[in-house]
C-alpha cells in the first residue's frame, strides 16, 4: 500500500510498518486487439506479475482497463533503476508471451512519484 507522509515524502506500508522513501512508477499503455483483453490479463496475472514480484525494489502492479482496446499498467518501484529494469523485462516478456494480442509495443513512461496516497 502506498501513501504520503505529513511532510509530503512517499511512504509505503509493509506488514503494518510505514517505510518512507522515494518511489518510481513505470506506466505502459498498450493498444490491444479487439476482444483479447481477458486472455492477455490472464497471462499477465499468471506469468508477468510473479516475475515482477521477484524484482528488487518491486512495490506494486496494476493493470487497468483504459477503454476500448486499451490496457494500462502501472508498476511501482523503490528506485528509478528498478523501474527502468522492469521496462526491459516487460518488453522481453511482451515479445515472447503476448505480442499476438497487442498492436505493437506499448507507449512507456517512467517518473518519480511526487504524491502517492491511498486511503
Amino acid at each position: 500500500m502506498l501513501g504520503c507522509s505529513g511532510s509530503g515524502e512517499a511512504v509505503s506500508w509493509e506488514a503494518g510498518r510505514a517505510r518512507a522513501g522515494p518511489m518510481f512508477a513505470s506506466i505502459r499503455k498498450y493498444n490491444v486487439r479487439r476482444g483479447s483483453g481477458e486472455q492477455l490479463a490472464k497471462r499477465v496475472r499468471d506469468s508477468f506479475v510473479p516475475m515482477m514480484r521477484q524484482m528488487d525494489g518491486f512495490r506494486g502492479y496494476y493493470l487497468l482497463d483504459g477503454g476500448p482496446d486499451v490496457l494500462i499498467t502501472i508498476s511501482i518501484f523503490d528506485s528509478a533503476d528498478a523501474a527502468f529494469a522492469s521496462n526491459e523485462k516487460a518488453a522481453d516478456w511482451v515479445r515472447n508471451n503476448v505480442l499476438e494480442f497487442t498492436k505493437g509495443m506499448p507507449e512507456v513512461m517512467v517518473g518519480d512519484a511526487l504524491i502517492a496516497e491511498v486511503k
